[in-house]
């Protein structure tokens, strides 16, 4: 289990005055923590990397594990890779396995399988009509993302894209601290969300996010809405 962080801890290190640019260590902080937050999100994750590219660099990088940090970092020394890709198409991009005969990016696949990562969801941070950078999650399974987990981190990937933005830029702590109290409280509700349809219907995780994506599809509504009708809250209207 990985411990909450404390929202006015963020508040005061996400910024002091309106007009003044934060450092370097802060924005480092946003993209580990949002890392964690998009491992917990999706079920078969074994880690999760954010990456802000500017130009095709690297400007900032927060990674879960070594695993994924040196799975990233071969995507750079190749100039090749999911990440890369979901950035420069401003569209997400999956890797359904690494050691399969035909590979959009052959080196970084061979390097990744040799590692043990078998499949990458990708997906890009957007923040207006800039792509400002990516979001991944890694398994060593193969086949282990489809459609719904693809939809879910792209949906967790709006309010992340907003958050560094404002990080990289010179937003008040007031309205960092509200886009990631959203960002988390989405995560911990569909992460409750999946327990009681697991409890109701006698069925595992992933079978649970894939019903819970179902009725929110069915719905015309947000899956973030769906689990706060499911654990008891108030959603918006549609």
């Amino acid at each position: 289990m990985h411990s909450e962080p404390n929202l006015n801890e963020l508040a005061v290190v996400f910024g002091r005055v309106r007009g003044l640019l934060l450092t370097e260590e802060t924005v480092q902080h946003a993209v580990d923590l949002l890392a964690e937050a998009a491992r917990d999100l999706i079920p078969g994750a074994v880690g999760a990397g954010v990456s802000l590219i500017h130009r095709g660099e690297r400007t900032s990088t927060g990674a879960t594990d070594t695993l994924v940090r040196r799975a990233d970092e071969l995507q750079y020394e190749f100039s090749e890779g999911p990440c890369l890709t979901a950035w420069s198409r401003s569209a997400p991009v999956r890797a359904d396995d690494t050691t399969a005969a035909d590979q959009l990016w052959p080196r970084w696949a061979r390097a990744a399988a040799a590692m043990g990562v078998r499949s990458c969801q990708s997906v890009p941070l957007i923040q207006g009509s800039t792509t400002i950078g990516a979001m991944k999650v890694y398994s060593t399974r193969a086949g282990a993302f489809d459609e719904a987990t693809e939809r879910a981190l792209t949906r967790f990937a709006v309010p992340a894209a907003a958050l560094l933005s404002h990080v990289q830029t010179t937003e008040t702590p007031h309205q960092i601290r509200s886009e990631l109290a959203t960002a988390l409280q989405m995560r911990d509700r569909i992460g409750m969300a999946k327990g009681i349809l697991m409890a109701q219907l006698g069925i595992d995780d992933r079978s649970a996010f894939r019903e819970l994506v179902s009725r929110a599809e069915q719905a015309r509504r947000s899956v973030a809405d769906v689990a706060v009708e499911l654990t008891g809250g108030t959603a918006r209207t549609p």
